[in-house]
């Protein structure tokens, strides 16, 4: 085949459209920065978890995801399908018009549900791909390291604000057995971000694996009650459309023949908690400074991810030593930033409601 461009995609120097002679195109993805000789690193375990995804999610008989086209593991190369062309739920939550966000956000839910509901019985077979491409990496999910790793500076920065922590260790601990296995172990994207989808004919395409693993895919589905707490495309969702997008998540996971069990509260519970846990030093650079990252900065994120936990913590009876640190938390955040205001999606906004902004490198279509 003769390749007539190798153009990067947005920008990037690790992502590339092929294109070829005959009208073929496909994606070449590489890590982030090639690893000296004999060098693993976490860009090397991020090529080689989306690798193990992308191969085991190949086996779908109705993909949602790019087909994987071809490796070569060694080089560090990895050559999947390009996705046909259409909107990402990115460009439907900036610049769509409120029944396209509403109806995108819907084929969001689905697509995770079926991705998580096709796993359920195939964990085994995920794991032993996982483990081929990345031997010495934990297979959970990046969010229970990064809850585990982020923990001490969390309960020290509520400690420094005045905040009791005494017997939320073990909640803590709770929340991180819950969501590492149970009855909702699956296969967890980890980063099901508004730019991470496709929406092509109304359904929604998922891609860039390079944080899933396995885990309570309650890490995923609170991603629309959160929401999206990593990504640069935040925004506050109205609480209709997010619960019709749940409730949308819950019947398809119900006609993929899966019920959730009375604990899937108490799972969305802890993945709201564990958004904020995680993120100790965030909140702690926070307080120095607020810092942009694509329609928002950090402070209302952090409000915006404590109160969802607070909520559903609270009507659940989750949790509640945690759930009464992190109310107190809000509140003494609250009051030091009390300018700060939550944005919401242009395209789900209430007149008069502060829009989220529009970065400079976000392109619609791309």
């Amino acid at each position: 085949m003769h390749l007539t461009s190798a153009d990067p995609v947005w920008g990037r120097d690790h992502v590339f459209c092929l294109r070829a002679a005959d009208g073929r195109s496909a994606i070449l993805k590489r890590p982030r920065r090639p690893p000296a000789e004999g060098e693993g690193g976490t860009e090397r375990q991020a090529f080689g978890a989306e690798l193990a995804a992308l191969e085991f999610l190949n086996e779908m008989a109705a993909p949602i995801v790019p087909r994987l086209l071809g490796a070569d593991v060694a080089a560090g190369l990895l050559v999947m399908e390009e996705l046909p062309g259409g909107r990402s739920l990115a460009d439907s939550l900036l610049s769509g018009d409120r029944a396209a966000a509403e109806s995108d956000l819907l084929a969001y839910a689905e697509a995770l549900a079926r991705l998580h509901s096709w796993s359920f019985d195939r964990l085994d077979a995920f794991e032993g791909v996982r483990a081929r491409y990345c031997p010495t990496a934990d297979p959970r999910s990046w969010w229970l390291q990064m809850i585990e790793g982020g923990q001490a500076r969390f309960l020290q920065v509520a400690a420094d604000l005045g905040v009791p922590t005494v017997r939320v260790g073990p909640e803590i601990d709770e929340l991180i057995t819950t969501l590492a296995g149970g009855l909702h172990c699956g296969f967890v994207h980890g980063d099901p971000c508004p730019d991470n989808v496709r929406i092509v004919d109304g359904d929604c395409r998922l891609f860039d694996f390079e944080l899933s693993g396995r885990g309570s895919v309650a890490l995923d589905a609170a991603f629309l009650a959160a929401p999206f707490p990593s990504c640069w495309c935040f925004g506050r969702l109205p609480e209709e459309a997010a619960a019709r997008a749940l409730q949308s998540y819950r019947k398809t996971l119900a006609g993929g023949g899966t019920t959730l069990a009375g604990d899937w509260d108490v799972a969305m519970a802890a993945a709201l908690a564990g958004y904020i846990v995680a993120r100790g030093s965030v909140i702690e650079g926070a307080l120095q400074e607020d810092s942009d990252w694509g329609t928002a900065t950090m402070r209302p994120r952090l409000l915006a991810w404590a109160a969802s936990f607070v909520t559903v913590a609270s009507e659940v009876g989750a949790f509640p030593q945690l759930c009464g640190l992190v109310e107190a938390l809000h509140d003494r955040l609250r009051a030091r930033w009390e300018s700060t205001s939550i944005p919401e999606y242009p395209a789900l906004a209430n007149p008069g409601s502060p829009p989220a902004q529009l970065p400079e490198f976000w392109r619609p279509g791309l």
